[in-house]
């Protein structure tokens, strides 16, 4: 930093927390007049989090976010907030140009770390609703789960689908390469992670900023079920493009079970994401929120 920073005409910071290094612009008088940007993700600005870092992004000349679920929460909690711009993230992954339409019988798909402090992720409520559907009768032999991601809370998750007489419904992926996350993606008939936005008691704060994950899968062609509220909801139009469900299991098996007899409602949808993934979360989009961003100084 102390030898960039001279020559810089501008700083961008891609995350809250090197906002505080950056007080070293402090040491060149001509550097604290030029713009100063940083990239709100979620989390780290949601909640109590987002108390501590106040007086440095007050001190930006605008920010960007990566979801309009980000900015709102900025807003509401930052009196005399910088302007926010609303920058979507880009996936790196690269789909091929055909795609393959999603079939049946149901495979859903999951990606997301298994770790015991991003329960949030909704990897319980999914194991739930297909206890819920077995135990209704609507439980579909061969559907399938593929549930992609590693971590501590992974054997805590498989001896509850043993518990629940759903294991054989479920295939733990762990981790996969970029190529055989593609080839998930283009196996599967609908993306699923219902990860919840919620801010408990302590301030703590839980839910996704954006969720790279759901970009993916539409650009893959398929639908995703993600939670009520979040920045998911940027990309995910309940009934369009995915469904939005409540954090209820009996919310997610109510879905869940229509969806396995009707397949053209889930080759629709997934058409629906991939259109909606390829016009409006491109790299040019990308570049052209920048653009006002960076038109704010």
């Amino acid at each position: 930093l102390l030898w960039w920073l001279p020559q810089a005409k501008s700083v961008f910071s891609m995350h809250v927390l090197l906002l505080k290094p950056l007080k070293l612009r402090a040491l060149f008088p001509a550097l604290a007049a030029r713009p100063l940007y940083c990239w709100l993700h979620g989390i780290e600005v949601w909640g109590k989090a987002l108390a501590s870092a106040r007086r440095d992004l007050r001190a930006c000349t605008a920010l960007a976010a990566s979801s309009t679920f980000t900015a709102q929460q900025v807003r509401d909690g930052l009196p005399a907030c910088p302007p926010i711009t609303v920058v979507h993230p880009c996936s790196d992954l690269k789909f091929p140009e055909q795609i393959p339409p999603p079939g049946l019988p149901l495979r859903l798909l999951t990606v997301a770390r298994l770790d015991a402090g991003e329960r949030y992720k909704g990897h319980d409520q999914i194991l739930d609703a297909l206890h819920l559907l077995k135990q209704q009768g609507d439980l579909d032999p061969a559907l399938r789960w593929i549930v992609v991601g590693d971590g501590n809370d992974r054997t805590r998750l498989q001896e509850k689908a043993l518990r629940l007489g759903v294991a054989a419904q479920i295939d733990w992926r762990g981790r996969l390469s970029d190529q055989q996350l593609i080839e998930e993606f283009g196996r599967c008939s609908v993306f699923v992670m219902p990860s919840g936005f919620s801010i408990d008691a302590a301030g703590q704060a839980t839910g996704e900023g954006f969720g790279i994950a759901y970009l993916e899968a539409a650009m893959a062609g398929r639908a995703s079920i993600g939670a009520l509220s979040g920045g998911q909801q940027d990309l995910i139009l309940d009934g369009e493009t995915g469904w939005l469900v409540s954090s209820s299991p009996q919310a997610l098996a109510d879905l869940l079970a229509p969806l396995s007899a009707k397949p053209s409602l889930v080759a629709e949808r997934g058409e629906a994401a991939y259109l909606r993934a390829r016009t409006g979360f491109t790299r040019g989009q990308q570049g052209a929120q920048l653009a006002v961003l960076l038109a704010e100084q």
